[in-house]
């Protein structure tokens, strides 16, 4: 049932377009929305709880905000600015991930260059590209962009002036903007790379075409031929699509399936890959429509390369809005289409065939798919632990003592779901804590927090219960203020976490709690073969090993001479400064130790 003071606000929200947010009782925001008429759009709200969020809604809010904008395409802009900055728990998004590549055009340089990344930087206003589904045609698309309009490929931001180009210019291979500083002629290649990047492969096909029958003309024969290589590089790319929709028009297919969206990419007639990605943890809050139009918005708001055709699996409700959305972002025409029925409708379908079979794959025990299944277990940690992103980097640690002889602890590090030895770390412990598990937990813990720079753990496993986990969170937790803390016991294999304590119980089979086990098993495994180590080195332990200064060699010599340490601590000062190496000042540390 709506709060009193929340009905009370929306009957005075104005019958305007704009967006608005629910408040609860501390004043954070719940939910961001954006509507044609705000007053309409609340009473909807208010008046059917039937699903989950509306629920919870209903629950929390105490009040709601609005700001009233001119048309309802500024609303949509507004809505995504303040959904990027406030981050309310109810809103649903596509979780950030570095899986693909993204082209971006380095505009905001002198002479800008072609760069390939999986992390682009936000901040600057460049022409941005992506993401790519195979890095591998992306690197091919640069090369053939590259020797049809050659630019720079050095690293530098500020050229210096050269009297001579590099070994590349020389080549022919770079323009040479060092030596030539014809900013006007590199400035047209850089603008011509970024059309043809728009999607405007058609004129780009045409003027390669034209410029082979100057060349053929012109008896430049070889020139001729490397342009007419060209453009069979440029119909190589993808594969073909059905005969039906193999025209010159570019598409965008879309769907949803549960946590996931797909985007087909069909230029020129030919598909050039699938994006799949996923939704972050509260995607069950949003309808399939609500879901697709998430993923238009979140995809076409990053990159620059913009179909003609947008063609979706279902309807959504702010069509029109996202329509003109795309149209004044690309500068050129735009339709969203849903298609019901003929030819188009069969790339929807392929879309959603191929968002099935992937799907698939993602279960653990099915026989292919490894990477897929890997992602997706990342995915679902994610989820189970609220995490904002994927987890890059997880760490587990483990203590190991025999009544408190050779006590040690170790911690692994997994990157990307898989076994980093860079990271591995082994931790010896003082005697006054070699019996305390907690204890050496904490110290471990504390010992490995205090080292770390600027990057630290999603996630830190622990291999114990609660009480190990509260240690390690105690010692932890404000020093990595990010990392989320989960403990996972043998016996039960019950995840818990910290701080909340709360219990998660997961099937057997779950993906999520396999790579887990896989680390706490590998953690296990590692801190055992240290503490058999340590040991092991202990059955051999001699009182020479305990005075500084006398290593291997020396304790070598002195039982040599000597037979024994017996003998040794009953020996002179002088007896045993005269064997070479060890001299008067370590003579002394010796029967310090012996006496």
């Amino acid at each position: 049932m709506a709060a009193d003071s929340l009905r009370s606000a929306v009957s005075t929200a104005p019958d305007l377009p704009g967006v608005y947010s629910f408040l609860d009782h501390r004043g954070k925001i719940l939910y961001i929305g954006k509507a044609k008429s705000i007053i309409i759009r609340l009473r909807g709200h208010i008046s059917n709880p039937g699903d989950l969020r509306h629920r919870i809604l209903l629950e929390k809010s105490v009040t709601v905000q609005w700001t009233v904008t001119r048309t309802e395409l500024e609303a949509l802009i507004l809505e995504a600015e303040l959904i990027r900055n406030n981050k309310p728990p109810l809103n649903v998004d596509l979780r950030s991930s570095n899986r693909y590549p993204w082209l971006e055009v380095t505009t905001n340089e002198e002479y800008p260059r072609l760069i390939i990344t999986r992390s682009p930087d936000r901040s600057l206003n460049i022409p941005r590209f992506g993401p790519y589904p195979d890095a591998g045609n992306l690197r091919s698309l640069v090369a053939f962009l590259l020797e049809l309009y050659p630019l720079r490929k050095c690293t530098t931001v500020y050229l210096k002036h050269r009297e001579r180009p590099c070994l590349l210019g020389q080549l022919d291979r770079c323009p040479a903007p060092c030596t030539t500083h014809d900013k006007s002629r590199y400035t047209q290649r850089v603008n011509k790379i970024v059309y043809m990047l728009q999607g405007h492969w058609g004129k780009a096909r045409r003027e390669i075409y034209q410029q082979m029958k100057q060349a053929s003309a012109g008896l430049e024969f070889e020139r001729a031929a490397d342009l007419r290589d060209l453009l069979k590089r440029l119909d190589s790319f993808g594969w073909p699509t059905p005969e039906s929709v193999r025209d010159a028009v570019s598409r965008d297919v879309m769907a949803v399936n549960g946590n996931w969206g797909i985007i087909i990419q069909v230029r020129n007639g030919r598909f050039m890959g699938s994006l799949r990605l996923p939704f972050g943890s509260r995607w069950k809050y949003a309808s399939e429509a609500e879901r697709i139009s998430i993923l238009l918005r979140s995809y076409y708001s990053e990159t620059g390369d913009i179909p003609r055709q947008v063609l979706l699996a279902c309807e959504v409700e702010d069509s029109d809005v996202l329509t003109q959305w795309l149209r004044e972002k690309k500068a050129g025409a735009v339709d969203i289409l849903v298609p019901e029925r003929g030819d188009l409708k069969s790339l929807t379908d392929v879309a959603q065939k191929d968002l099935k079979h992937f799907l698939l794959k993602l279960e653990w025990k099915h026989p292919a798919g490894r990477v897929e299944r890997l992602e997706a277990a990342q995915e679902a940690i994610a989820d189970i632990l609220g995490l904002e992103a994927s987890p890059r980097w997880m760490v587990c640690l483990d203590a190991s003592t025999i009544q408190g002889h050779a006590s040690v602890a170790a911690m692994i590090s997994f990157r990307l779901g898989k076994p980093d030895k860079d990271g591995y770390r082994r931790f010896s412990m003082p005697d006054e804590i070699a019996q305390n598990d907690p204890a050496m937990i904490a110290d471990a813990v504390s010992r490995f927090a205090s080292h770390l720079e600027e990057e630290h753990p999603d996630v830190f496993l622990i291999d114990g219960g609660i009480t190990q986990l509260r240690a390690a969170f105690s010692a932890g937790g404000q020093l990595m203020p990010k990392t989320r803390f989960v403990s996972i016991a043998k016996k039960e294999e019950i995840l818990l976490t910290a701080p909340e304590e709360e219990a998660i119980k997961l099937p057997d089979n779950a993906p999520p709690l396999l790579l887990l086990k896989a680390m706490r098993d590998e953690a296990h495994r590692f801190v055992i073969t240290f503490h058999r180590t340590k040991r092991a080195k202990s059955y051999f332990h001699s009182a020479l090993d305990d005075v500084p200064g006398i290593g291997p060699a020396l304790k070598a010599a002195l039982l040599k001479k000597f037979g024994s340490v017996a003998r040794i601590g009953a020996s002179t000062l002088e007896e045993i400064a005269s064997v070479p190496g060890v001299g008067r000042k370590k003579a002394h540390a010796v029967k310090k130790v012996l006496s």
